[in-house]
């Protein structure tokens, strides 16, 4: 997972410098988005834990004990014409369970609510060419709306605070949850369904500095807590200003 982590920002930094700037300016008019979305979260620590060997990044422990839901809301500015930061906030839930896993015997169950604000960077790797829309509004002879389809990938920072629960604990081993540093890394895409409107999907991984996001940690762990979030929102294009401030309107 680290090794997947450091490539991914190596490749987020490094390609922005490769690409040169368009000479048009028509991205400009619409710097800014607004998101709301749904997603779920697919918790990997101490709690659970269905196999044995080698697990190809946790993947083989996805299990519907480990499955939650998490609400996102978020604002993007678009730095260059294939760049852009993020602010995010995400309201939402980690669970886990011992039960039928490689560690039954141990019996602990959990729910934890979790606050995640995160600011990231996000590089396209397929530009959406959103200016067709934009010339389309300004009446450049443009005769229908095609769907943009976009793909890039993003690494930040944030913060995970987590406030975990027992759902049962026979020993009584959880303690509090202690808040992370969390790195997201992942893919994204967004498909445009007008000038106005677009949908989009996140597919990441929440690296944490903690191994209590759960309220408990293991004599046998080796990494901190992780849990993977895949989101799918709903995003308004916002036009810009002169002064370069978004305008709230249609």
């Amino acid at each position: 997972m680290k090794n997947l982590f450091r490539v991914s920002l190596i490749i987020l930094f490094v390609l922005p410098c490769m690409i040169p700037d368009a000479s048009g300016q028509i991205w400009k008019l619409r710097r800014y988005e607004m998101e709301g979305g749904f997603g779920m979260t697919n918790y990997f620590g101490d709690v659970g834990g269905y196999s044995n060997g080698e697990n190809l990044m946790g993947l083989k422990d996805i299990s519907g004990k480990s499955i939650s839901g998490m609400f996102n809301i978020g604002m993007r500015y678009k730095l260059l014409e294939t760049t852009w930061v993020k602010f995010n906030v995400g309201l939402g839930s980690l669970r886990g369970s011992d039960e039928g896993g490689q560690n039954d015997a141990r019996g602990i169950k959990f729910n934890s609510f979790i606050f995640e604000p995160s600011l990231r960077l996000e590089q396209s790797i397929i530009n959406g060419r959103d200016e067709r829309s934009y010339l389309m509004m300004k009446g450049r002879g443009i005769p229908s709306f095609r769907n943009s389809f976009g793909l890039y990938i993003f690494a930040g920072l944030g913060g995970a605070i987590p406030f975990p629960q027992a759902k049962e604990d026979p020993y009584n081993r959880m303690t509090d949850g202690k808040s992370a540093v969390i790195f997201p890394v992942g893919l994204g895409m967004k498909v445009a369904l007008d000038p106005n409107w677009s949908v989009g999907v996140d597919l990441g991984w929440r690296f944490s500095t903690s191994d209590y996001l759960d309220g408990f940690s293991s004599q046998y762990s080796d990494h901190n807590d992780v849990y993977f979030l895949t989101n799918v929102s709903l995003i308004w294009k916002l036009r810009t200003s002169r002064k370069n401030l978004p305008i709230f309107r249609l």
